[in-house]
């Protein structure tokens, strides 16, 4: 089926967000959506993903947080707290309909996380995520950010994880093997705190790093294999 990219925009809190959303029909509303990471990313490196998704069925949406891609804006000055917002701003305007399914990537992850409760997701698909102390969702990006990362030592009190140890949906971890940004206990944090999901799954990337949406998009074979993993955990969700 031929699956369109439709663009949209979601005004709020004084900021236009821009974003596409997936489909093979331009009326279908979104199950999915797509939270992209920090550093240069945005909502289309996942598009591999999205697209191959609406094809089988689910259609999605993904958008760009304030100080990236089309939506632009100053980094400086937003958080976490703010995307969270941001977040729940888009899922409420598309609206994201039941059953609804987060997927994200790197500090994504922590962002989906902490929308478990107010968006009721029946899954979650991370990529490589990333989890952050309390004090640093309220942190502007920039110095303070880093500062508040630097002085991290234990991540188990993460609000990420709080929000994980009450998810009884389905979990898809997605890792690579080669992954320098994300501590290792983070990754090992997600896997053990999932223990109510209903299933949890983790796929290792063997020599992939941490960008695994652009490894993958380089790469057939493996993005095959994922997008697979992908739709198996998706199956039969009401």
């Amino acid at each position: 089926m031929n699956v369109q990219r439709l663009p949209f925009h979601v005004d709020t809190a004084g900021v236009r967000l821009h974003g596409s959303r997936w489909a093979t029909q331009a009326d279908q509303a979104p199950n999915v959506l797509a939270l992209h990471g920090g550093g240069v990313s945005t909502h289309l490196g996942a598009q591999w993903l999205m697209a191959a998704l609406a094809a089988q069925g689910w259609p999605g949406a993904g958008f760009d947080f304030v100080g990236h891609g089309e939506t632009g804006g100053a980094l400086e000055g937003s958080s976490l707290d703010h995307r969270i917002a941001q977040a729940r701003a888009v899922a409420e305007a598309l609206p994201l309909e039941a059953p609804r399914v987060l997927i994200a990537s790197s500090m994504g992850g922590h962002i989906a996380c902490r929308l478990i409760h107010p968006l009721r997701p029946r899954a979650l698909v991370l990529f490589c995520p990333a989890a952050y102390e309390a004090a640093a969702e309220s942190q502007p990006f920039g110095p303070a950010f880093q500062r508040t990362l630097r002085a991290t030592t234990d991540f188990e009190a993460s609000p990420a994880f709080a929000a994980l140890d009450r998810f009884d949906g389905r979990l898809l971890l997605v890792l690579g093997s080669e992954d320098a940004v994300i501590p290792p206990a983070v990754s090992a944090a997600y896997r053990r705190r999932a223990r109510a999901a209903e299933r949890a799954e983790v796929i290792v990337l063997e020599g992939a790093g941490h960008l695994l949406h652009r490894w993958l998009a380089e790469r057939p074979l493996d993005a095959a294999r994922v997008q697979a993993r992908v739709l198996a955990t998706l199956d039969g969700l009401a």
